[in-house]
C-alpha cells in the first residue's frame, strides 16, 4: 500500500465521487485538464490494484493505492551486462499539460529521444491545432 496525504483544502463527498473521471477538474478556466487522477486510476487498475480517497473540506486528502501482492522472487536483470544503445522514437506524441514547466520538460525529453512532439496547454488548445474545417 502506498499512501499520499496533503493538508490542502480537501473535498466534499460530491467532488470526491468524480475525481477519477477523465476531464473532471475543480480548477476554473484553462487551469487543469482533469487527466492526472484519471491517469493514475487507469495505471492502478491495469496493475490489478485499487485506489481509495478520503477527504474532508478544510482537512486535506489522503489517497491510498493498493497493489496486488507478488510472492514470486524477482528475476535477476541480465541486461545490465550487455551494452545496447537505447531505442529512439520515431512517432509523433500529443502532449497536453497545463503546467508550463512540466510541459516544456516533457517536450524536451521526448524530442531528445527522437519523437515529434505536438504540445498544448489544455484540451481547448487542441482545437487551434486542427486544420480549418476539421472537428466542428
Amino acid at each position: 500500500m502506498l499512501a499520499v496525504s496533503d493538508t490542502g483544502t480537501g473535498m466534499n463527498p460530491e467532488t470526491a465521487a468524480h475525481i477519477f473521471e477523465p476531464f473532471f477538474t475543480t480548477k476554473g478556466g484553462t487551469k487543469g485538464t482533469g487527466l492526472g487522477l484519471a491517469t493514475v486510476y487507469g495505471i492502478v487498475k491495469q496493475s490489478g490494484g485499487y485506489i481509495w480517497v478520503y477527504s474532508e473540506p478544510g482537512k486535506g486528502s489522503t489517497f491510498k493505492v493498493y497493489f496486488p501482492r507478488v510472492d514470486e522472487r524477482a528475476e535477476a536483470d541480465t541486461r545490465a551486462d550487455k551494452k545496447t544503445s537505447a531505442k529512439r522514437g520515431t512517432e509523433t506524441v500529443l502532449l497536453v499539460e497545463d503546467d508550463d514547466a512540466v510541459r516544456e520538460l516533457a517536450e524536451t525529453i521526448l524530442s531528445s529521444q527522437g519523437y515529434r512532439v505536438i504540445s498544448a496547454n489544455s484540451p481547448n488548445a487542441l482545437r487551434r491545432l486542427q486544420p480549418s474545417g476539421q472537428g466542428d
